[in-house]
């Protein structure tokens, strides 16, 4: 029984001596991290963060520094990754600061709505954090600039597009009364066309008619002469005849 107890106790004791170690190693980088981070060797303090979070990833205040490094180097999706992961710790002990560095990243996104959630939640978290209270004033200006802009950005999309499609009737009416000029001239042309073959038809009927009025009276002319010159022939033979025996040789 005292042998089990004594070999319970051992065991106890070799735990608690390897988590010292395990905790004092996790201290040591991390220290040796923020060393860094505040001599603005941000690249190099991100990979001691780093390979300190990939050993320890529940550790959320890890994943806030690897975070934090990220940001100053201007890694704003990696680092937003970062401080999610230290979201999940319910109980991260900086909540405010963690809020207002998401906030910092929204707002240089320029994503000013979230921007403003998120400094709310910094300050709701801690409503005396001076920079978080600035900066969603600052979120808030730029927020309703960004609307206002937006607002006129569509007005003159409304605009553009109502002057297309003032255009586009301008375009069709305009189309249509071509066309309907067209129209308008083809049947005129169509009529005068119609007016000169009647006009051509009226003189060539006009024309057979003197054409046949001519050739009557051509053929009556004819007919006369030929009258006239039969009476005359008659006449000259009549004469002849009655001369023929006034010089005959029984006289």
């Amino acid at each position: 029984m005292r042998f089990r107890i004594a070999l319970l106790l051992i065991l106890i004791i070799n735990c608690l001596a390897n988590a010292e170690i395990l905790t004092y190693d996790k201290v040591i980088t991390n220290s040796q991290a923020n060393k860094d981070y505040k001599s603005q060797d941000f690249n190099t303090a991100q990979e001691k963060y780093r390979a300190n979070a990939l050993k320890y990833p529940e550790d959320s205040s890890l994943h806030y520094n690897l975070g934090n490094s990220l940001y100053k180097q201007g890694k704003l999706e990696d680092a937003e990754a970062e401080y999610k992961m230290a979201m999940r710790n319910p109980d991260f002990n900086d909540k405010s600061k963690l809020y207002q560095n998401m906030g910092n990243i929204k707002f240089q996104q320029q994503d000013y709505k979230n921007a403003l959630e998120f400094f709310k939640k910094s300050l709701v978290n801690d409503p005396q954090n001076p920079n978080a209270r600035y900066n969603y004033e600052l979120a808030a200006r730029y927020l309703q600039k960004q609307q206002e802009q937006q607002q006129q950005q569509n007005q003159d999309q409304e605009n553009k597009d109502d002057n297309k499609d003032k255009e586009k009737q301008k375009q069709q009416q305009k189309s249509e009364d071509d066309k309907q000029q067209e129209k308008e001239e083809e049947k005129q042309q169509q009529q005068q066309d119609q007016q000169k073959s009647d006009e051509e038809k009226q003189e060539q009927k006009q024309q057979k008619v003197e054409k046949s009025k001519d050739e009557k009276e051509a053929e009556q002319m004819l007919k006369a002469l030929l009258a006239k010159e039969k009476e005359e022939m008659k006449k000259e033979k009549e004469k002849k005849t009655a001369e023929r025996p006034k010089a005959g040789k029984y006289w």
